[in-house]
């Protein structure tokens, strides 16, 4: 089968999206939604999709098995929403998926009253070297997980750090957590320079203790691929670095804490790292992300297997933003435990104005069409 893919938003991150569709044998993007009257023209010559000025238009006429939408934030709640609506089967949304805790509620429970795959972000859980990971914990080969450390700002709503470390204490609920934060605590924008770092200690209900640090570490630092993490197990450790995921395991005679009989399994994990400067196909165009074209066959295969992508989710997504959002409550009442989850669901914490509000306002248009035009060899 060949999912028919809708992308709201044809800018610069909906033209990455949808060539990774392209480069997919199982989707096909036919249509776009662009209140932007250059972008849209130019997005739907270069994929040959039907152009619409509003997403309710597209929505309506198409009949779309994945949604894609790579707006603004502060238009993704109802657009999500719409799409879901719409009998849409999947939705690939761009993060941080919202600001506020409400939005994020509805957004989710939309989706799973639709039986709507829901998935959101372009981030390191996507990648299958990440999931590898996961399934050696699940298996129990390095024993049971103990503590994570993150190594992150926890910009975005927590989609990079908390998200990982969510990933990696198998989704479970968090009971409470303490927070601190590098400025104003009392802010509720997380990338204006206000915040400067979100972190502290949460713990889960399954027992996983983790501690957010906010600088990097001396041996787990931010990688090209995503931000520093650190999963200690009580008979090994996951970790990733510049170059991507590493996995120790205890030797014979190993006993807690002694470092020194772990040992580090060598090319056991694929380069996960993200290449920035990528270069052009064939066919003249910039090659997708490692991690875009990942996203896209998980989110292909949880249609075609009817099981949770093994990406990131608007449920992950949520857990990270109330998570990142109790860690900042907690730094206004003097760093006391808040419990989760969080009573008041108006609470909400606003990504950077270039998240929040379209691009080409913030870059300028001639700079914002510079670097779409540089998608193709002839622009």
């Amino acid at each position: 089968m060949v999912y028919k893919v809708g992308i709201i938003g044809g800018g610069r991150m909906g033209t990455h999206h949808a060539r990774a569709y392209s480069l997919n044998a199982s989707t096909r993007v036919v249509a776009v939604a662009d209140t932007d009257d250059e972008n849209r023209e130019l997005f739907a010559k270069r994929f040959d999709a039907a152009p619409y000025e509003t997403y309710e238009e597209m929505l309506a006429q198409e009949p779309l098995d994945i949604v894609g939408v790579i707006l603004p934030v502060k238009f993704n709640a109802a657009a999500v929403v719409a799409a879901a609506n719409s009998g849409a089967k999947a939705i690939f949304c761009e993060k941080p998926m919202t600001a506020k805790l409400s939005d994020a509620d509805h957004m989710v429970s939309v989706c799973e009253e639709r039986d709507v795959v829901f998935a959101a972000g372009v981030i390191p859980r996507n990648y299958p070297e990440y999931w590898k990971a996961r399934d050696m914990l699940e298996a129990d080969e390095i024993g049971e997980v103990r503590t994570i450390n993150i190594y992150d700002p926890n910009g975005q709503g927590g989609c990079h750090g908390i998200n990982l470390a969510l990933m990696y204490a198998f989704d479970a609920d968090v009971q409470w957590a303490v927070g601190s934060v590098g400025g104003d605590a009392f802010s509720n924008d997380d990338g204006d320079g206000t915040l400067n770092g979100i972190g502290g200690y949460f713990k889960f209900a399954n027992g996983i203790e983790v501690f957010s640090h906010t600088r990097p570490g001396v041996r787990t630092r931010a990688s090209e691929s995503g931000q520093g993490i650190e999963v200690i197990a009580s008979h090994g450790l996951i970790w990733n670095d510049y170059d991507g995921l590493h996995i120790s395991k205890a030797q014979t005679g190993y006993q807690p804490g002694e470092r020194a009989r772990l040992k580090e399994l060598t090319g056991f994990f694929q380069d996960t790292r993200n290449i920035s400067e990528r270069g052009y196909d064939a066919d003249g165009w910039r090659l997708p992300t490692p991690g875009m074209a990942a996203s896209v066959q998980a989110l292909v295969t949880a249609l075609e297997s009817g099981s949770t992508p093994r990406m990131s989710t608007g449920q992950s997504l949520r857990k990270s933003l109330e998570i990142c959002i109790a860690l900042r409550q907690s730094a206004r009442q003097d760093h006391i435990p808040v419990t989760l989850p969080l009573s008041d669901r108006s609470l909400a914490m606003y990504p950077v104005p270039s998240r929040w509000n379209f691009k080409k306002e913030i870059l300028g248009t001639q700079a914002y069409m510079e670097q779409l035009a540089s998608w193709t060899l002839d622009g």
